[in-house]
């Protein structure tokens, strides 16, 4: 046996007595326990630099199983470190193995954080396996479901770059021509030029006519959200996450086709998102309007901006308001206009 040969086995040998040790300290694990109170938390931390704390037996059985559990976590955390840095050394690794352990941590609470990082680090195919199916587990931690949803779609991303790159020939188109003409994406508008031409404001007009509905909608579109991505993720609103598919899958207006919309729908669901629409047709139909409201949201932007207070850009922005279509934006420009003197048109 040769050098190189006698390393790599030493190399098999070590990252299988890692797999062998991780899947013991998973089933080790005391169960994780969901109810700890503020108090009963603050008490247990200090007990580590207090250990004459009085405590109720109770409490005392529970801070053990607890310190048994963290050490175990603490050993899983460094197990996973080594499985990752082994294979990015290139040595040998059961990934299907490995993959399977690590969605079991992630399905007791034990390290799950870490757990999936390491299955998106695993990649395609084991790590994407895994986490397709914790996204769909309702027994997961939605928290867990969420971080796993969104290294799901990283992963997945590459195949909606790949859909964007096909023609559109054949499938039905959702926007009209003069829109997909911009070729912009969902901010739309453009950037805020020295001296706008009068045929860009031209085009601006008729864009803005095209993306207007015929009735007000229901609801006002596009949806607002001030939050944060990662600091307010707990309150991060479904139809955010709708658009890690959206964006890539349709860089500008003119991939908005009924066909990909639909197989968004589908994409969205595998991912484990909470759709409003509970069926294809109906999504298609929603962020198609939506998808046209972030246009027209750019376009209007890009008028107050651009100090463009002509009647017909007061008018339309009124009757953007009164279909409920980027009603932020559409207020913006007519309160721009009355601060620069400029008067409303009569209705």
């Amino acid at each position: 046996m040769t050098h190189d040969e006698k390393n790599a086995d030493a190399q098999d040998d070590r990252t299988a007595a890692m797999l062998e040790e991780l899947e013991a300290a998973i089933a080790a694990a005391p169960p994780a326990r969901y109810d700890w109170t503020d108090e009963l938390l603050d008490l247990y931390r200090r007990t580590r630099t207090e250990p004459d704390l009085p405590l109720t037996d109770e409490q005392r059985r529970r801070f053990t199983v607890q310190r048994a559990r963290d050490a175990l976590s603490s050993r899983v955390d460094d197990l996973l470190s080594s499985l990752k840095e082994a294979a990015k050394r290139g040595e040998s690794l059961d990934e299907s193995r490995a993959a399977q352990l690590a969605e079991r941590c992630v399905r007791i609470n034990l390290r799950a954080y870490e757990a999936i990082w390491f299955l998106r680090d695993l990649g395609v195919p084991h790590g994407e396996e895994a986490l397709a199916r914790l996204v769909q587990d309702k027994s997961v931690h939605e928290v867990d479901r969420r971080d796993a949803r969104e290294w799901l779609a990283k992963l997945r991303e590459p195949q909606y770059e790949m859909l964007a790159a096909r023609p559109t020939d054949g499938e039905e188109l959702l926007l009209p021509k003069v829109v997909r003409d911009l070729t912009s994406r969902w901010s739309g508008g453009w950037e805020i030029e020295n001296e706008p031409t009068a045929e860009r404001f031209a085009q601006a007009r008729a864009i803005l006519e095209a993306l207007l509905p015929d009735r007000r909608l229901a609801s006002e579109e596009p949806p607002e959200w001030e939050g944060k991505w990662v600091e307010d993720a707990d309150d991060r609103p479904a139809w955010l996450e709708v658009q890690m598919v959206l964006v890539p899958l349709m860089l500008d207006a003119r991939l908005v086709t009924r066909e990909r919309l639909i197989w968004a729908w589908y994409e969205c669901e595998r991912l484990g998102i909470d759709l409003e629409d509970a069926t294809p047709e109906a999504f298609a139909e929603r962020w198609a309007a939506r998808i046209a409201a972030h246009l027209a949201r750019g376009m209007l932007e890009w008028l107050w901006r651009e100090d463009c207070f002509a009647p017909w850009a007061q008018d339309l922005a009124m009757r953007y308001i009164g279909r409920n279509v980027a009603v932020a934006e559409a207020t913006r420009l007519l309160s721009e206009a009355a601060e620069a003197g400029y008067r409303s048109p009569p209705q």
